[in-house]
């Protein structure tokens, strides 16, 4: 089964705004959250790793709908 080639521009898109997720989380400081807080963030990361996957997925799905060149 073959699958449409992503848009470039939305795969960009989505890497950029994760990027941004990431940064967050390397900037907080786990010691100044409250349970609530400390719960949330495991969820936020969890769920940055579950969309990040589904790029990479997409990522995949683009590099093999081009024709090698190499």
């Amino acid at each position: 089964m073959t699958h449409p080639a992503p848009c470039l521009t939305e795969l960009a898109d989505d890497i950029e705004s994760h990027g941004n997720m990431l940064a967050l989380l390397t900037d907080v400081h786990v010691a100044e959250l409250s349970p609530r807080g400390r719960i949330g963030l495991i969820q936020l990361s969890s769920e940055l790793m579950r969309e990040y996957t589904d790029i990479e997925v997409r990522f995949k799905r683009y590099r093999a709908s081009l024709t090698p060149s190499c």
